[in-house]
């Protein structure tokens, strides 16, 4: 199945059915979004069967079906079309086989996907006359994909003999087929207006990751859009549309008093009370001005996360406690491992609650175009979920680190990787300044995040990492590590309890102890480069690399070997 594009998610009046995220300005302002950010629909399934709810609506692709009888394998193309049941089987073989449905399809660079040309593909070596003039008949099984010795396939059309081998990653000219499975315009061979025009189509699995790559963005919502208390007057009031456009709308004394009278009726409220909260909404509700400006998200998050918020209530979508003070009281000894790890720490703070919202910005097929939610960019929304959690968040001694990272042995270890991601072309969002302190952070939280998964039971790629570092003016030295699901209740909030300081010095022990030793040094220790584009040093799968969806830089800017220290034995510690 393939889901259809967002200008198909409507009810039965054609209007969006996708639930409109309120107080989520700053997120689009820092993330320079234009469009509202949306909920995709939900609907249960109910004991008959039926839907309750609007469903996200889907199509069954790839169309072709395939007989899984090594001595017939012929393909059907939508046998569902005049026999619509659950399962179908073979009418060209005396076993009557159930048919497959093919895990193959067609993928272009510039975005588009289709069924695998069956029929041009086995007619690809054609010599004969009658295979030049055979021509395609999706109403009969004439093609069979026959399976050969050492998991290779031949295409044999049956009517004219054409004969051609198939495999994963064939490419083709892309031809006159479907721009999307769902839409009904093609796209030619020579349409010159796209980027890839020139490039072959390629055949892939449907599980390819290279088949539909999704490019998201994430940000925290923070004060003081978070500590919107919800269900009061004046959050009852900002998200009615209807009120909204109402109280926008210019009105005369009278029709203004009559509004306020309204409403209060409405809402059983005094009119006193109504009018204060317009007058809140006038004033700029809930942001009141304050719109962050795309590049400065991290910075605004990494301040709300170091300050005191007063006055917060448990049920706001970010609260913090901080430890910092536990931290240092604490009786430790001397030169000891957990004084030395408290000596570089400037901050230790438990995120008890936290909300992410995470926007679908479009796709990608094999690399290449973003193609946008709608298809056509012109839609006035974008899908987004709210995920909530917790996390810890720790900071390091700015003083300390900023002395650490002008040593010369670490600004050299660091140079290599510094020029190889100049010359990659790789762009992460927000952007990435490579330097010794965003590579030390990046490699610090991904050890905590392993010895998390080892310590505490949390999967790691149930985990994420928000990095914070920037040098110089208004200097970032912080790693947040958080779960966030969509169940507004949250996580079970273990892992903020980790942060208290007895646990949390625990935890950072083993953290550098296992910097220390990688089962495969010191063949990885004394790696000059690897990984994507060698952007990785002393980091391996077997020390520092975490599930894909944990890392947001690709598991890339990882070396364990400004954690452990180089020849001269010195660690970070």
């Amino acid at each position: 199945m393939t889901p259809k594009d967002i200008r198909s998610w409507t009810d039965r009046n054609g209007r969006t059915a996708a639930r409109l995220i309120p107080y989520v300005d700053q997120v689009r302002s820092a993330l320079g979004i234009a469009q509202e950010l949306r909920e995709p629909p939900i609907a249960s399934e109910l004991e008959n069967g039926t839907a309750d709810g609007i469903c996200i609506p889907a199509l069954r692709f790839p169309s072709w079906m395939r007989c899984p009888n090594p001595r017939c394998g012929r393909l059907y193309c939508r046998p569902w079309r005049d026999n619509p049941q659950s399962s179908w089987q073979c009418t060209g073989c005396d076993k009557h086989t159930e048919l497959e449905q093919v895990p193959w399809v067609f993928v272009h660079a510039d975005g588009h996907m289709a069924d695998v040309p069956w029929h041009r593909l086995a007619h690809a070596n054609a010599a004969t006359q009658d295979q030049k003039q055979c021509r395609p008949d999706w109403n009969t099984a004439y093609l069979r994909l026959v399976e050969l010795p050492g998991s290779k396939y031949e295409l044999i059309c049956e009517r004219c003999d054409a004969r051609a081998p198939f495999h994963t990653g064939i490419r083709n000219m892309y031809g006159k087929l479907r721009r999307q499975p769902w839409l009904a315009e093609s796209v030619g061979e020579h349409c010159q207006e796209l980027e890839h025009h020139n490039e072959p189509a390629q055949v892939l699995t449907v599980n390819d990751t290279r088949v539909h790559s999704p490019q998201t963005m994430t940000a925290l919502i923070i004060p003081p859009e978070s500590r919107i208390r919800r269900g009061s007057l004046v959050d009852r009031l900002y998200t009615n549309s209807r009120i909204r456009k109402e109280i926008d709308s210019r009105l005369n004394p009278l029709q203004k008093k009559s509004m306020l009278w309204r409403l209060a009726d409405e809402f059983r409220c005094k009119t006193s009370d109504v009018k204060r909260a317009i007058e809140d909404i006038d004033r700029g509700y809930p942001s009141y001005g304050q719109h962050l400006t795309p590049g400065l998200l991290l910075e605004k998050e990494y301040q709300a996360l170091i300050d005191t918020i007063p006055d917060l209530f448990d049920d706001e979508d970010f609260v913090t406690r901080h430890y910092t003070d536990s931290l240092e009281k604490m009786d430790l000894e001397k030169d000891s491992q957990p004084w030395r790890i408290r000596a570089v720490l400037d901050q230790v703070t438990a995120v008890t609650r936290l909300k992410e919202i995470l926007v679908l910005k479009g796709f990608q097929r094999l690399g290449g175009t973003l193609v946008p939610p709608d298809i056509i960019g012109e839609a006035d929304w974008l899908p987004a979920l709210e995920l909530y959690g917790d996390g810890i968040f720790f900071r390091l001694n700015e003083a300390f680190l900023n002395r650490w990272e002008q040593l010369p042995r670490v600004v050299a270890r660091i140079q290599p990787l510094k020029k190889r991601f100049e010359r990659s072309g790789i762009k992460f969002d927000p952007d990435v300044i490579v330097s010794p302190r965003f590579i030390l952070l990046h490699t610090i939280s991904h050890l905590l995040i392993r010895q998390l998964e080892a310590q505490a039971g949390y999967p790691a790629a149930s985990l994420k990492e928000r990095i914070y570092s920037k040098p110089g003016e208004n200097a970032m030295a912080g790693i947040l590590i958080y779960v966030a699901v969509p169940d507004v209740e949250g996580s079970l909030g273990g892992l903020c309890e980790l942060a208290e300081p007895k646990r949390f010095l625990r935890l950072m022990c083993k953290v550098f102890d296992h910097a220390q030793w990688c089962s495969l040094d010191p063949v990885c220790s004394e790696h000059e480069g690897q990984g994507p584009n060698l952007l990785n040093r002393a980091a391996c799968h077997a020390c520092v690399l975490i599930p894909e969806p944990s890392c947001a830089y690709g598991n890339t800017l990882l070396d364990r070997g400004l954690v452990k220290g180089g020849d001269d034995g010195r660690s970070f510690v």
